[in-house]
């Protein structure tokens, strides 16, 4: 039985595609443009997704403004705490999303590499320059810089103000649960649900009853 997900060459894999190295010239061409429709789709989605974490960032962060600033409003300290949490959450979260989507527009991208040569020649792999600037990987390393701002202030508001007990026995019970749920939340992003695994793929297919009259 063989494992899965398992290493294929260039050569299997067009062979994959209904031979595409046999097909006629306008079945390569539609072949070649889906790549090239699924790449831009990828490039779309990454573009939507950032936005939203960006609304997400400036939302986390003018709530953590607002409640510094009201402080002496005689809010609950945990509060301040809890926003910490949803900033750095979110941040990661859309530090990872960048990873993932960008993954994503790179498989295109390497499937256009392969097919281009059998289509329109080396057209997309030429450039006119050796070395630019990646777009999407400086939004990358400024959604890395939030995670790490969120994680610094969030770690000194927990060591500073929830964990020096100002009283004997004292203990924040919501900052001790908060901790909890950031700790499990990001142990899933990295080990549990938030990673894509390639491998088997069970599908069930199920087909409803319909009644003529």
């Amino acid at each position: 039985m063989e494992d899965y997900p398992k290493k294929i060459t260039e050569n299997e894999f067009l062979k994959d595609l209904n031979d595409f190295k046999c097909l006629d010239p306008v079945e390569k061409k539609e072949i070649f443009n889906l790549a090239w429709d699924s790449r831009k789709f990828e490039i779309e989605l990454y573009w939507k997704r950032a936005g939203y974490f960006w609304a997400f960032q400036a939302v986390a962060l003018a709530g953590y403004v607002a409640i510094v600033s009201s402080s002496n409003t005689g809010l609950p300290n945990y509060i301040e705490f809890y926003s910490q949490c949803i900033g750095f959450i979110t941040a990661l979260g859309w530090f990872l999303i960048n990873k993932g989507s960008k993954s994503w527009q790179r498989h295109w991208e390497k499937i256009i590499d392969i097919l281009e040569d059998h289509v329109v020649g080396k057209l997309y792999k030429t450039s006119t320059t050796p070395k630019t600037y990646s777009v999407s990987k400086i939004n990358e390393l400024i959604s890395l810089f939030f995670c790490i701002m969120w994680l610094c202030l969030l770690l000194i508001n927990f060591f500073q103000n929830h964990m020096a007990l100002e009283e004997p026995y004292s203990f924040n019970w919501h900052v001790f649960f908060a901790s909890l749920l950031v700790l499990g939340i990001v142990l899933s992003m990295f080990f549990g649900k938030g990673r894509g695994r390639f491998g088997e793929r069970k599908i069930s297919l199920y087909r409803r009853k319909t009644i003529v009259k």
